[in-house]
């Protein structure tokens, strides 16, 4: 039976034995969660004890915001939601398929206008514990690498504790939507993604930058800026929401709009507009920035709502290396590609984990893996296996390039084959490729 490598991120109690570094976007297993109805805006919850305002947002009730969420009004719009938050995390066995970084599997998540609706877990017996999905109109966030705030040190007595009072600032239609697969982008696209934790039990919460890693080398990410010298720098001051350290190369797995390759540090930066529509209160624009963290520069910028004609394709990456050991992981799959005018829009390890035995390994296509999501266009890819420890790459061999065009909406799966001591083919992806 083929031993299979999976990200760190899974639950102990998935199949696997050996593992690759990967890259993408790192995000929790999720379980999906089907928030009921809202008919009716309705107040905050317990009122009494959440802020009205946070952030220059007026802040609402979860049922306020899921009915936004359903009407599209969050779509790269900032709102500010009470309610109560509870999280747990059951034990899943391996999907057998890719998993967005944004779509709901495996967990049970509660954002809800009640402590009591938002409580997953129960005491059963003497020893037992009951948890269920929340039955109440529920927003289920998404904490990803970007969000300012830590929501797990909120929680306190374990799966059975008390539900943490919180007020989030978040939207929706995120950019990560095109890093799920065709079959789960509209799920994804309606996934409410946090920014920034702006108040918990009690307490106003500042911006403060989260700790990041270099998704190649798992090295963690220490910038020269800080986050006050960032907003400074923009002059964005009380509308600067949240904001992240990166490496240059690992910013498409946040805003596939950016495919940049290299290894210098930048800041994602996001922040508040004023109101696109009169009477429109509950809601803000976000506009996305990028950071020079040596210069202190604006590089680029863009609004957090996609334009109605993006329409990007997607390439999957793939490598089978044979006689080489899977659980060694002493040898790694690499990928370049490179766009029509010589600009490299990707150039590293190839993402996710890897599967196979002694004689053959396949790099990508798991769990952990992603896509490379692209403008339509004609791009060289080239494949290449070296050596890897230490978060260095050495000498490439068996290096390959082929030519391939990414229309609109496309999903291209390739797989670079690798015979022992021989150059690479190109071939497509083995069946069921992992964009289907």
């Amino acid at each position: 039976m083929p031993r299979i490598g999976i990200l760190a991120l899974l639950s102990a109690s998935l199949f696997g034995a050996c593992s690759a570094p990967s890259t993408g976007a790192a995000t929790m297993p999720s379980a999906g969660v089907t928030a009921s109805p809202s008919t009716i805006i309705s107040p905050l919850p317990s009122s009494s004890m959440f802020p009205s305002e946070v952030a220059g947002l007026p802040v609402v009730s979860v049922a306020s915001a899921d009915e936004l969420l359903r009407s599209g009004k969050l779509d790269g719009e900032a709102v500010a939601v009470a309610g109560f938050f509870d999280q747990f995390t059951p034990s899943c066995p391996y999907p057998g398929r890719y998993i967005g970084p944004i779509e709901g599997w495996c967990r049970f998540v509660a954002f809800t206008d009640s402590r009591a609706t938002a409580q997953l877990c129960q005491p059963e017996g003497s020893n037992g514990m009951s948890c269920s999905q929340p039955t109440e109109t529920n927003l289920a966030p998404f904490f990803v690498s970007e969000t300012s705030g830590d929501a797990w040190s909120l929680l306190t007595g374990g799966a059975t504790g008390e539900p943490a009072a919180l007020v989030l600032i978040g939207h929706a239609g995120d950019a990560r939507q095109w890093q799920c697969t065709a079959a789960t982008q509209a799920q994804c696209a309606s996934a409410f993604v946090v920014d920034r934790i702006a108040w918990a039990n009690g307490y106003d919460i500042p911006p403060v930058a989260p700790q990041t890693g270099n998704q190649q080398t798992g090295k963690a990410i220490t910038p020269r800026m800080t986050l006050t010298q960032v907003a400074a720098a923009t002059g964005l001051g009380g509308d600067l929401l949240t904001g992240a350290a990166f490496r240059a190369g690992d910013i498409a797995t946040i805003d596939p709009r950016w495919n940049l390759a290299d290894d210098k540090v930048v800041w994602l930066v996001r922040s508040l507009g004023p109101s696109a529509q009169a009477g429109s209160a509950e809601t803000r624009p976000e506009t996305v920035w990028l950071v020079d963290d040596a210069t202190g520069k604006v590089t680029d910028s863009h609004p957090l709502k996609l334009a109605s004609d993006y329409q990007p394709g997607r390439l999957w990456q793939m490598a089978t290396a044979h006689g080489v050991d899977c659980c060694a992981g002493e040898v790694l799959a690499f990928y370049r590609v490179t766009s029509g005018d010589g600009t490299v829009a990707y150039e590293g390890m190839v993402p996710g984990g890897s599967s196979g035995g002694p004689d053959s390994t396949m790099f990508g296509g798991s769990y952990g893996s992603g896509p490379l999501v692209l403008p339509a266009g004609s791009y060289s890819v080239t494949a290449w296996l070296a050596p890897y420890s230490g978060g260095v790459a050495g000498a490439p061999r068996g290096e390959c390039s082929t030519q391939v065009t990414i229309r609109p909406l496309d999903d291209v799966a390739l797989n670079a084959d690798f015979p022992p001591n021989k150059a690479c083919t190109f071939g497509p992806a083995p069946s069921p490729s992992p964009g289907s």
